[in-house]
């Protein structure tokens, strides 16, 4: 897979893991709500551990900037505990068998634009982990948006709890109007 337009990141700590994707996707938001792209261009293509690993937690941070841009994400997550995936707006599977943990975690948020982070075997919130920002490489983006699909065939869909999906939206909402963190919205553990 050839990043020539990536940057490898190592050493970072969770939080500024999250950092760094908000400032990353947030650029995605802002060109995307710039060029007035259809709705057809606005979903987001996550593939992660756990609603727990920074890049999940980076959308979630910018979900009401997402929800305003219209952006969806179709979520595939390795882990998951009851109640954790209405947190995103979108779509959500699971898989459930274990050679799949060789995946990387990813993020496709366009035709041009991909992250690409460390295998689902590796803890997301060690310090050392390996991460790759793609802005403009078409040939990563397709390859990345492939391995989705193919995943995604292969994932179980979520059930999820419609009414808890609807209040949320509205927290989400009512947070983006106030200028608060989402964050708030996530159970203590």
């Amino acid at each position: 897979m050839p990043l020539k337009n990536s940057s490898p990141s190592i050493c970072m700590s969770s939080e500024e893991k999250v950092a760094k994707l908000n400032e990353f996707i947030s650029k995605d938001i802002e060109r995307r709500t710039a060029s007035k792209l259809e709705a057809k261009d606005g979903c987001y293509l996550l593939i992660a551990r756990s609603p727990d690993s920074p890049v999940a937690q980076s959308l979630l941070a910018l979900a009401p900037q997402m929800a305003t841009a219209g952006i969806a994400v179709r979520t595939i997550f390795s882990a998951l505990k009851p109640g954790q995936a209405a947190f995103l707006p979108g779509d959500c599977r699971v898989f459930r068998d274990p050679r799949l943990l060789a995946v990387h975690e990813q993020l496709v948020l366009g035709p041009m634009c991909t992250w690409i982070g460390d295998s689902m075997r590796r803890d997301p919130q060690k310090r050392d982990s390996l991460e790759y920002y793609v802005p403009r490489c078409a040939q990563t983006a397709e390859l990345a948006h492939n391995s989705f699909e193919r995943i995604w065939r292969a994932a179980e869909p979520v059930r999820i709890n419609v009414s808890l999906t609807a209040a949320l939206a509205s927290q989400l909402t009512t947070m983006a109007a106030a200028n608060q963190e989402p964050r708030q919205m996530l159970p203590r553990q």
